[in-house]
């Protein structure tokens, strides 16, 4: 397993942090993890963790509150401000066909295209969630982070941007399947896990081929948890 830069590291961070307030996780006012818990988290300096604060300030994202810690002081405008497009059972299948067509496509891209660091990210991301659902967590959070990291992945800003478009249908049909699903929530979570790893060593395998069949099998197993709980 090769050792992520500083570089890599401090750009992870910054990714990540711009995503948690573009994607609404922490809205205007919001207070963000301290300096101390990213730099434990992302295992960089202080002083590293300081640059990218600065970053996100100069972007107009962030700012500094003397003996409060830091906040959201902005989001940008982006097409996930609209309106819960997820109303119906058709709007529930119309996202997922519309998944089907862009996340395997992400999933292959990912397979041909990924290096190490790279795979360490997706590896990441999965652990996360796998941590999240020990503790007896829903995740759905963290499992849309997976998947948007496969997106990161692919290197197709135009994929990337889908993705992120849909995380407001995607998390509310992720919560709704833990709620009408028949299935204890520890065997939804082990299936989750089980698809994200087949996902994971194919993309790590760069067999292009099965990360399109294993994001297929996942999103339609995804599917099928949430209408298996419907009368």
């Amino acid at each position: 397993m090769t050792t992520k830069t500083k570089v890599e590291k401090t750009k992870e961070l910054h990714e990540d942090m711009r995503s948690w307030i573009l994607r609404g996780q922490y809205l205007r006012g919001s207070r963000l993890p301290t300096e101390a818990e990213l730099a434990n988290r992302y295992e960089l300096s202080r002083s590293a963790v300081r640059d990218v604060v600065a970053q996100l300030k100069a972007e107009g994202l962030v700012a500094s509150r003397q003996g409060s810690g830091l906040f959201v002081i902005a989001r940008p405008s982006t097409a996930l401000d609209a309106p819960n497009f997820v109303n119906n059972f058709n709007d529930l299948i119309a996202l997922f066909d519309f998944r089907m067509l862009i996340e395997t496509e992400s999933a292959e891209l990912a397979a041909k295209k990924r290096n190490e660091s790279d795979i360490e990210r997706i590896e990441d991301k999965h652990h996360a969630l796998q941590d999240v659902f020990r503790n007896g967590g829903q995740g759905t959070q963290e499992d849309f982070d997976f998947h948007l990291q496969i997106a990161r992945t692919s290197g197709n800003k135009f994929l990337l941007s889908s993705i992120l478009a849909l995380q407001t249908g995607v998390i509310f049909s992720a919560k709704l399947g833990k709620k009408t699903s028949d299935l204890p929530r520890f065997l939804q979570s082990r299936q989750v896990s089980q698809e994200h790893a087949a996902i994971i060593d194919a993309i790590r395998a760069a067999d292009d081929t099965q990360a399109r069949a294993a994001m297929q099998h996942h999103i339609e197993a995804s599917l099928s948890r949430i209408l298996h709980g419907q009368p």
